[in-house]
């Protein structure tokens, strides 16, 4: 009866262990779609931005300028990419320091170093842009 219930659990484990077509396909589907409405996303997002840019210039209340916008962008996606770059290197460091997957951690840790640094020297100091 063991015998029996051991065949029965082997061909369970067979059944579920191989993978469905099915699956795969949803499996590719899904960074696909996630690219799409991100970019939907991105698009609204630009839109409205326009569209309120050219709301406020009609009714001649003062905008904030492009460089304001470029230093906030790059103070979050700085920040994001070096708290991601921080747990990934210290991961690959700790699990296989000779391998060249390290360089998933760097790359982000790097880049998030320099948008960082791109915030603060990109501040303005006071009487630079007095005599426009």
């Amino acid at each position: 009866m063991e015998a029996g219930q051991l065949k029965n659990l082997e061909n369970m484990l067979t059944r579920c262990m191989q993978t469905s077509h099915t699956a795969d396909i949803i499996l590719s589907i899904v960074p696909m779609v996630a690219v799409v409405f991100g970019s939907v996303l991105v698009f609204f997002l630009l839109l409205y931005n326009y569209r309120l840019r050219k709301e406020k210039i009609r009714q001649q209340i003062p905008t904030e300028s492009a460089l304001e916008h470029l230093r906030f962008i790059s103070l979050l996606a700085g920040c994001l990419s070096f708290s991601a770059g921080v747990p990934l290197t210290l991961f690959f460091v700790f699990t296989n320091p000779a391998n060249a997957g390290i360089l998933g951690g760097l790359i982000p840790l790097s880049a998030g170093t320099g948008l960082i640094v791109f915030f603060y020297l990109s501040q303005r100091k006071p009487g630079v842009h007095a005599a426009r």
